[in-house]
């Protein structure tokens, strides 16, 4: 694996957990902090958007999430 994809997994294990407790927190925010909190999440697809039977929607793996 190279150094920057190594880089970028370690990334994404610690800032998804900060970025899910921040949605936790999210009517403690700004309004334009929220827009910006929404956008990352659904850019990161840490929430389910769209059809929730399409090819779009977040899978689960069994044992982990909802």
């Amino acid at each position: 694996m190279s150094s920057i994809r190594s880089a970028e997994q370690t990334y994404r294990q610690w800032s998804s957990p900060i970025l899910l407790e921040l949605k936790e927190r999210e009517h403690q925010l700004t309004p334009s902090d929220r827009e910006a909190l929404q956008n990352i999440l659904l850019e990161r697809r840490l929430i389910n958007s769209g059809n929730p039977h399409g090819s779009d929607r977040r899978k689960t793996e069994p044992g982990i999430g909802g």
